[in-house]
């Protein structure tokens, strides 16, 4: 997806692959820039020092971010070497909350994954509701790496935009190559409740959790559902009761013990 339309809140950044680049020129093996660092707030990186590495196939630079849409966010930077498919498909849905951008980029010269240096890469992921009316429903918002970042206690209390009446809470990964870290969220959804990340063969950010109905209904563990979910739980094929385990096993004993087999009644 481009630049976000008023109230368009999911966003995917544009990946460009290496498909049919041409080796670096330079004798010697590529050298890129190395680094790697999570942020709660506005990144700028044009006064670091950066380290360099020798790469085989090629530089590579990524920035994804998550948000609650509510103003507070976490987003990882990474430089290194190109590692993955040379291309692949960015999956991401309009539909989903909460709102993500992720951006991959590759080059084939001498420290050229120097691009993506500032927030101004990432787009606004808490743009203000058009029209600018609300839900009704407060819940609580926070997003950090660690649970201690995500309690009550520290969380703001938001009046949710319009199309959100529910409250969330969840926590995941955000992934990119073979770095990887944490996330924990609270904050406003949709009805729908539909969780569903950017992923690439590069990069993926990865959520699990539950909405909730009522004010201030998302203040429970972030590593579990939430107590009042708007949906019934579904169970698995492989978490059926025990019950029904134990009838599987003595059936056929049953069937011995009375001298002949079970079957159906007519």
């Amino acid at each position: 997806m481009g630049v976000p339309a008023a109230g368009l809140l999911c966003l995917i950044g544009a990946v460009f692959s290496m498909a049919g680049a041409q080796p670096a020129k330079s004798s010697g093996p590529l050298q890129c820039y190395s680094f790697r660092h999570v942020y709660s707030g506005p990144f700028d990186l044009s006064v670091s020092k950066f380290h360099s590495v020798s790469c085989s196939h090629g530089c590579s630079e990524a920035v994804l971010s998550l948000n609650t849409g509510y103003r507070s966010g976490v987003t990882v930077v990474q430089k290194g070497c190109w590692t993955g498919p040379l291309t692949g498909e960015t999956l991401t849905s309009e539909h989903a909350l909460p709102p993500d951008y992720s951006s991959v980029r590759g080059c084939n010269t001498h420290l050229c994954n120097a691009n993506l240096m500032s927030h101004d890469s990432v787009p606004n992921l808490s743009p203000a509701p058009s029209p600018q009316t609300l839900s009704g429903t407060e819940c609580y918002s926070c997003v950090g790496i660690h649970q201690e970042d995500c309690t009550p206690e520290k969380a703001r209390r938001v009046q949710c935009h319009q199309d959100q009446s529910v409250c969330f809470q969840g926590h995941g990964q955000m992934t990119v190559g073979n770095f990887s870290v944490p996330v924990f969220i609270r904050t406003c959804h949709r009805p729908s409740c539909t969780i569903k990340g950017t992923t690439s063969p590069w990069s993926s950010i990865d959520l699990q959790g539950s909405c909730c109905s009522g004010d201030l209904c998302n203040r429970g563990s972030l590593t579990r559902e939430s107590p009042v979910p708007t949906t019934p739980p579904v169970v698995s094929a492989a978490a059926q009761p025990p019950c029904l385990l134990a009838l599987l096993i003595l059936g056929p004993l049953l069937a011995g013990v009375l001298g002949g087999t079970l079957k159906p009644s007519p």
